[in-house]
């Protein structure tokens, strides 16, 4: 059996760890930005209700940090890389195009010529960074899957699992108990970030008695509470409204307004950020 070392052991090695875990980059949402501390080397959780836009808000950083020079690796669970694919056409068309325009009967000619040059667009700006891995999303190839395209740029990529109470185990282990399992997910996601040392937000669902809230508190996060152990960050989202009826009211607004709520962050303060979603461009606008 190993000794236990004491800290002296290793002990610039481990300082040095400190010094690396910069940020790498950062977000379009400058005071969300400021809070997290930066894109860096964590976990962060994104836990929220239906309509609160989470794949819709992390989708919008994740071409943004591909349009900065960066690579971007999405395990998306629920979306086709198609669905996906429109709603940052529709980002980049500046509300040009919609999903209606593009999932409609007939698409007019001018309607036509702009799908094409976004397309473009997306081609010349995001595209060859942008790694979206549609349908089941599996446990025991994650790390794979990232750490390819770590090798083939050089640099860790930005990783978005949507979302984390789907991701499946091996068969051998798809019966045991769903708290155990998530549990075995939760852990996996915490060594992908400090073993290849890449930002990870993952998208959690909230136990349906939190839906009708106005803050998503930590002992929201669906299924398992090892999520918000094993996460650095917890950032969740919630539509603004002081009652249930005024928050029922402005989920059904196209333009509805969202407050991110941080509650744990450890390398920053805990605070909250306002964004106005348009869902029908599909993009947040931070308020103030």
């Amino acid at each position: 059996m190993p000794a236990v070392d004491p800290m002296s052991v290793g002990l610039h090695e481990i300082a040095l760890d400190i010094l690396k875990n910069k940020p790498l980059g950062h977000i379009e949402h400058r005071t969300l930005d400021t809070i997290l501390g930066g894109v860096r080397q964590y976990l962060c959780i994104v836990p929220g209700g239906p309509g609160t836009g989470k794949t819709t808000f992390m989708h919008q950083i994740a071409d943004s940090w591909a349009i900065g020079g960066h690579p971007v690796v999405i395990f998306e669970g629920e979306l086709s890389r198609a669905s996906m694919l429109a709603k940052s056409l529709t980002r980049l068309s500046g509300s040009e195009l919609t999903y209606g325009d593009m999932y409609g009967d007939d698409m007019s000619p001018e309607k036509r010529e702009t799908f094409s040059r976004i397309v473009d667009i997306y081609a010349g700006s995001i595209a060859e960074r942008m790694f979206i891995v549609s349908g089941e999303i599996k446990n025991a190839g994650m790390r794979k899957d990232i750490e390819e395209v770590a090798d083939k740029f050089g640099e860790p990529p930005l990783v978005i699992v949507d979302y984390a109470q789907i991701v499946s185990l091996p068969q051998e282990l798809r019966i045991v108990d769903e708290r155990i399992g998530l549990k075995l997910v939760a852990s996996e996601l915490r060594r992908i970030v400090d073993e290849v040392h890449c930002p990870l937000f993952a998208i959690s669902s909230i136990n349906r008695v939190n839906y009708d809230k106005q803050t998503t508190g930590l002992q929201a996060i669906g299924g398992c509470n090892m999520f918000e152990y094993s996460a650095d960050i917890v950032m969740s989202l919630s539509v603004k409204g002081d009652k249930p009826d005024e928050r029922n009211a402005n989920m059904k607004l196209k333009k509805r307004p969202i407050v991110a709520s941080i509650t744990k962050n450890r390398y920053g303060s805990c605070d909250s950020v306002e964004f106005e979603f348009d869902a029908p461009a599909a993009t947040f606008i931070e308020v103030g």
